[in-house]
């Protein structure tokens, strides 16, 4: 759809960009196209699993105990 996107980043944000690249040896593009398919993926797991009566289920149990899990996890329980 994009052949290119300019994306504004503070002063801040490109020096961690470029010291995340570095670190990785890859270029700040490659890192920013990585973090976005990452992202794109979290978002449909996030999508399908909204609409997972289990997994729904299983969360609002978590939740009522206390435990409180990271966006995007379940419990996964026998049985279901």
């Amino acid at each position: 759809m994009f052949d290119c996107m300019e994306i504004r980043l503070t002063p801040d944000q490109q020096a961690r960009l470029a010291a995340l690249a570095a670190s990785a040896g890859r270029s700040p593009d490659e890192v920013v196209q990585e973090a976005l398919t990452l992202w794109q993926s979290r978002q449909a797991q996030r999508h399908h699993a909204k609409h997972k009566p289990a997994a729904a289920a299983a969360r609002i149990r978590e939740l009522r105990k206390g435990n409180v899990l990271p966006d995007g996890e379940t419990v996964k329980l026998a049985g279901l």
